[in-house]
């Protein structure tokens, strides 16, 4: 029979091999806790940081399949430095110390996940939080930890088990709602650990399902930099119907306003499928190996309908208000229709992964083997900017006097229509212009690892660790598309480069672009609840989706079968046909091989003991990137249809295949130390270097040129082929203290100098390429120049980063009776950044981004108050982040900000028995909405409504 002490070692190399080497120097009674409850998880994650040869933080399942919260993103973010983002209302991703998911390395089990993003950023959507253990945040880097954070290493783990144990079951049966969408929605997961062979063989199984229905609200404008125009190119073309705040007609030379203001209400279905199993052996003392897969599925499926004002009609503004800083205030815009936005999806993701992992020990000797493949799969079909019209003509045919009331004095505007335009008259809808779009994307990963750890214990050299590993990684994405106006008269995209139509209107038929009165409803009446404004609450919307595709396509066939006008060139078009994006089918193959040497050191400093490590990793990267580029052949100028003086571009265009190879190497030196001062008091110390590698969707060679509208302008946007890596040297210092009762006290300061960073960079200039002479002719009468404005990403000088970090976790021990299991968990970051490069935009009423870098918010903090006590837990949770800068040209031109955003969660369960246990969990209890704007505040560019989220279940564990 195998020694109890000798296994429990092997167990330990092995789980090191996969959680990191701080397993290794922890007590090997670590695999007999056995977590359960509130405390004692927050108490397991105090001991990790404690020992920890890294400044670290971590979060502990309470127990098998039991994580604090539905999302591990949403657990993670009680951590000091942590931030998430949500999609629609859930826990999506995370920022670090105020880096965001680009520039974190998350990983599961040490190893890389295959994405569906095109990216490196880790969507924690796809992980059941139910299979989860823990995860780890590693703020300092190590010689033996993969390369690629600047921002954290964040390590989730699976259960295993080997660590508990004997036969263990756990289920869940669990139902949710959502305040706005007013579903019911099932959740069920089960957990089956059990060990044989006096404990030397285990396996573990887990599987998750869920359901979920929600509705997002939104307000959302666009075209801010499209649409402003005063015969020189700038402001709008009114003059004394121009006001500004006083009454009087503005003295400013131009104006910014949205040219699209859009409302909308979003149903979506999301379901999710989760499954993994381990498998663990250790047959001696000597040998260990392990065994894991995970297989996720999402299913997302949305369908909303909104309305659309066509602010760029700017012949038709009779009156409008402009703000002393130079932005629409108030409009009225004559005789036009109001647009029905919709927006349609499916949507199936699917994540598999598995790997082996294998630990040998003889003597002062281990040597670890790891073998993992990833792989994701997405598929999307929708439609995105669909476009039905609430049309103003009567019953006769006669289109009738109307207007549409702007007030963007509020955060969600005030829009009224006179006349006769009625958003709730289904008679009024007609089919117009529509467009569908699909993609296709992959993601696999190989790794291949070998590590050897040799104990030697002299002086104060503990052990010399060394390793090798090599990966590679190959994306794919494929888009596809078509765009066709089936009744209206307008222009249909031949697949080949050109628009043809004529741009008319329905013309005397009042019947044309009518649909059927099964595709139409009329939609919930309580749109942005809660949130004041004199705004449509209800409107006309799209109910079933086939149909509706089914009635426009036989309106195109039977125009194209009758000969009708350009449509009778059309031979095959509408749903059915689709045509490939050449500026969004591409493939990445990127390549790795990395060797690392570390030692570890351990020693006293006078009476106090000191432990840390020192070493350097060698990197080098190859990346092959292929594709095409849809670039233009011939730009075509017309007269504008719109604007006086101006001029309509149309382009045609074609594919070009391109191939780009390029290499990377970086040598990563990193040191950490920790002084033990005893009575639980710590001083730690880091400094290393970092590299992040560019996104691989950034960094194809897709690329797409188009000719402006309504603007002498081409637009050139796509990936950059030649992006180098994030490139950072920083040091970390931390104080941490550690009480008896297991209350634990940090603070930190942290400095980042970013040597090499990447921006998406606004070039402008004059274009260059073919133009049709006749008409550049003719164009270069009115003295103006075509200019292209390309938004690509581009290296750049970076800038610096620093901050504090200050964390608390106390429990109220000293109180009496019931009022002793009460605790608090709190922690604030400041981070400061300043960008040394930064350009100024330097353009008429935008306003300068300043010297901040993108996606760093001043200030954030999390405050949870919890309960423990005789069978009661309880939490209640607090996250809040300071405004920030998300990207310097949010809309091509203005910068655009994330505005502060905090969120209140709780939870509360009972164990009615020993074994089962009845909860209750709410996120987003004061239904807070998100908000984005360009530059300043009055230009809102986003507000979204995700409601709250309620759960009540019972889970049962044997």
């Amino acid at each position: 029979m195998i020694k109890k002490n000798k296994l429990s070692a092997a167990v330990i190399a092995s789980l090191a091999s996969l959680y990191g080497a701080d397993l290794l120097a922890q007590d090997q009674q670590v695999e007999e806790i056995f977590v359960q409850g509130i405390r004692a998880s927050l108490s397991q994650a105090t001991d990790l940081k404690r020992n920890s040869s890294v400044i670290q933080d971590s979060i502990v399942a309470e127990d098998i399949g039991k994580f604090p919260d539905q999302n591990v993103a949403e657990s993670l973010q009680r951590i000091t430095g942590v931030s998430i983002s949500r999609v629609n209302g859930e826990g999506s991703k995370v920022t670090v110390r105020s880096f965001g998911p680009e520039f974190n390395s998350v990983k599961l089990n040490n190893r890389t996940l295959a994405t569906t993003t095109s990216g490196r950023d880790f969507d924690f959507q796809v992980l059941p939080s139910e299979l989860i253990g823990g995860a780890d945040v590693k703020k300092t880097a190590t010689a033996d930890m993969a390369a690629g954070s600047i921002g954290a290493y964040v390590n989730v783990r699976t259960a295993r088990p080997l660590n508990n144990e004997g036969l263990h079951l756990a289920g869940s049966v669990n139902v949710k709602t959502h305040s706005m969408a007013g579903e019911v929605n099932p959740e069920i997961s089960g957990v089956f650990s059990n060990t044989f062979a006096d404990d030397t063989f285990g396996v573990l199984a887990g599987v998750s399902y869920k359901n979920n229905d929600s509705r997002i609200d939104n307000y959302r404008s666009s075209h801010w930099n499209q649409y402003s125009y005063d015969g020189t190119g700038y402001g709008l073309p009114m003059g004394d119907a121009t006001l500004g705040e006083d009454g009087n007609p503005t003295t400013l030379e131009g104006s910014r306003g949205p040219g699209r203001s859009i409302f909308n209400m979003i149903d979506e279905n999301r379901e999710r499928l989760g499954a993994n199993i381990v498998v663990q052996w250790t047959p001696n003392e000597h040998f260990a190996t392990t065994f894991d897969a995970l297989h996720s599925e999402l299913d997302r499926e949305f369908l909303g309908s909104g309305l659309q004002v066509p602010n760029q009609t700017l012949s038709r503004y009779t009156n409008a208000v402009i703000s002393d800083e130079g932005t629409l205030l108030h409009a009225t815009i004559a005789d036009t229709d109001i647009e029905m936005n919709v927006a349609y999806g499916q949507e199936t993701s699917t994540t598999s992964a598995w790997g082996l992992n294998s630990v040998f020990t003889d003597g002062d000797l281990t040597l670890t083997f790891d073998y993992a493949h990833s792989d994701a799969e997405l598929t999307f079909e929708g439609d995105d900017t669909t476009a039905l019209h609430y049309t103003r003509f009567d019953a006769d045919g006669v289109a009738q006097p109307s207007e549409i009331v702007l007030d963007y004095s509020n955060d969600v505007p005030s829009m009224t229509t006179t006349g006769s335009l009625d958003v709730t008259d289904i008679s009024k809808v007609r089919s117009a212009w529509q467009r569908y779009s699909a993609y296709e994307s992959t993601d696999e990963v190989n790794e291949i690892k070998l590590d050897a750890l040799y104990e030697i214990d002299t002086g104060i050299v503990q052990s010399v660790k060394l390793g090798t590993a090599y990966s590679d990684r190959e994306i794919t994405s494929a888009e596809f598309g078509t765009e066709f106006d089936p009744s209206s008269g307008g222009e249909t995209w031949d697949g080949a480069g050109m628009w043809i139509g004529d741009g008319s209107t329905w013309g005397d038929d009042t019947n044309n672009g009518a649909l059927p009165a099964s595709v139409l409803a009329l939609s919930d009446s309580d749109f942005m609840n809660g949130v004041g404004g004199n705004f449509p609450r209800q409107w006309v919307q799209i109910t079933n989706h086939d149909a509706y595709r089914a009635a426009t396509q036989t309106y195109l066939d039977q125009a194209v079968t009758n000969g009708d006008g350009w449509r009778a060139n059309i031979v095959n078009a509408g749903w059915d046909t689709v045509y490939a994006s050449p500026g969004g089918t591409y493939t990445n193959k990127e390549s790795g091989l990395d060797a690392y040497v570390q030692i570890n050191l351990a020693g006293d400093l006078a009476d106090k003991a000191w432990s840390g490590n020192v070493g350097g990793r060698y990197v080098t990267v190859v990346n092959s990137a292929s594709g095409t580029a849809s670039t233009i052949d011939l730009l075509l100028l017309a007269d504008s249809s719109s604007l006086p003086d101006q001029v309509d571009n149309t382009a045609i265009t074609s594919a070009k295949d391109s191939i780009v190879e390029t290499s990377e190497d970086y040598f990563l030196p990193s040191a950490n130390f920790s002084l033990d001062f005893a009575n639980g008091n710590y001083l730690r110390t880091a400094i290393a270097k970092t590299i992040t590698r560019p996104s691989l969707g950034d960094a194809g060679v897709n690329l797409t040129e188009s000719a402006g509208v309504d603007s002498p302008t081409v637009t050139i946007a796509g990936a950059n082929p030649y992006l180098q890596s994030y490139q950072v040297n920083q040091f970390d210092l931390s104080f941490e203290h550690y009480a008896e009762n297991g209350s634990a006290y940090s603070a930190g300061y942290f400095f980042k100098d970013i040597s090499n960073f990447i921006s998406t960079i606004n070039t402008v200039g004059p274009w260059e390429g073919p133009i049709d002479s006749y008409l550049q002719a003719a164009y270069d009468v009115n003295g103006q120049v075509v200019t292209f404005n390309s938004t690509r990403k581009e290296n750049r000088p970076g800038g610096t980063v620093q901050g504090l970090e200050l964390g608390a976790l106390h429990y109220f021990d000293n109180l009496p009776g019931m009022w002793s299991g009460l605790g608090v968990q709190a922690n604030y970051t400041y981070a400061d950044s300043e960008d040394k490069d930064a350009q100024p935009v330097n353009l008429p009423l935008i306003v300068e981004p300043g010297s901040a870098l993108e996606g760093f918010a001043k200030h954030s903090y999390n405050l949870v108050g919890f309960y423990d006590k005789d069978g009661i837990q309880a939490r209640i949770a607090y996250n809040w982040r300071d405004q920030f800068l998300s990207s310097r040209s949010g809309d091509g031109l203005s910068p655009e900000y994330n505005d502060a955003y905090g969120q209140l969660d709780m939870s509360v369960s009972y164990d009615i028995t020993e074994n089962v246990t009845a909860s209750f969990e709410g996120i987003n209890l004061t239904n807070e909405t998100r908000l984005q704007y360009y530059g300043q505040r009055d230009r809102v560019s986003l507000v979204e409504m995700s409601g709250a989220r309620y759960q009540f279940g019972v889970r049962a564990t044997f």
